[in-house]
């Protein structure tokens, strides 16, 4: 397996090469490359973010701190599947589809929906520092080689305390923190906090297109974080979802969390009840000795 996994490493720098060959943006030329392994497979590391995940199914995009960004540039066209089930990354950024030229530090955002809910990771690479063989913007420096990251879950808001006052809900929730998403501990890739988002009637999904902003929670470099806010139930046909969108500064994640869901009719709730322990029944049983 793992001759197997190099040899698939070896075509995915191939690829790059490839790839410098076809039209690149005017303003990088000669065109520069980032990647997630040495070209000498020498160093090598792994995105992971769980079994049966795809490059299909991840979204990503980078920037510069500058102007230059991944553009129209989708993550399947610089990400690739290893034959472990991981994913590495191999990109030209000399694509005529990138904005500008990156250069200086390179910030790469990574999200996908999983079986467990949204999982994100953020990578930096600083131009030009890189293991022998390296591309221009190496992922794998600084990082033990076959090493992988598996990234955070995007928080949903989880529930500690709710109160119910006449149709209003008063809900106190945590997030919790999400630091494994920067394995570089770099500020540029630390998030930031998160927007609280609201829907009625139904889960719209994990496009935040179908949410709306109710508040801005702070979570510095990522910690653990605190909210409350109300949820309106004067509808009591009508239940409210809410879910948490992940902030980097002036970015955005490009996916929600999973939602938590508040019970607006409060005939449905669960009633409290004590478990009491049931006694035996039928004839009592003698012990032989």
């Amino acid at each position: 397996m793992r001759n197997a996994s190099r040899f698939l490493a070896i075509l995915g720098v191939a690829a790059v090469i490839v790839a410098m060959s076809t039209p690149a943006s005017a303003v990088c030329s000669p065109p520069k490359s980032m990647s997630s392994f040495t070209s000498n497979l020498a160093n090598y590391v792994y995105i992971d973010f769980g079994a049966g995940v795809t490059d299909d199914q991840v979204t990503g995009f980078f920037y510069d701190q500058g102007t230059a960004n991944s553009g129209t540039l989708p993550a399947a066209d610089y990400m690739f599947v290893d034959i472990s089930g991981k994913l590495s990354i191999s990109g030209n950024l000399g694509d005529a589809r990138v904005v500008g030229c990156p250069a200086g530090k390179l910030v790469l955002r990574l999200q996908a929906q999983t079986p467990g809910g949204i999982r994100f990771l953020t990578l930096t690479a600083q131009e030009g520092i890189s293991n022998p063989t390296g591309a221009n913007f190496d992922f794998s420096f600084g990082h033990p080689s076959n090493s992988s990251f598996t990234g955070a879950l995007i928080p949903r808001p989880r529930v500690t305390q709710a109160s119910r006052v006449g149709t209003v809900v008063t809900v106190n929730a945590n997030f919790d923190a999400t630091s494994s998403a920067n394995p570089s501990n770099d500020s540029a890739a630390a998030v930031t906090g998160y927007e609280l988002l609201r829907a009625t009637g139904a889960d719209p999904g994990r496009d935040p297109a179908g949410w709306a902003v109710v508040q801005t929670v702070a979570a510095p470099n990522g910690a653990a974080a605190t909210a409350s806010f109300t949820a309106d139930c004067s509808n009591p046909s009508q239940d409210q979802f809410f879910a948490s969108r992940a902030l980097f500064g002036t970015q955005k994640s490009d996916l929600v969390s999973e939602s938590t869901r508040v019970n607006c009719n409060p005939s449905l709730a669960e009633p409290r009840f004590n478990v009491v322990p049931k006694k035996p029944t039928g004839p009592k049983k003698t012990v032989q000795r």
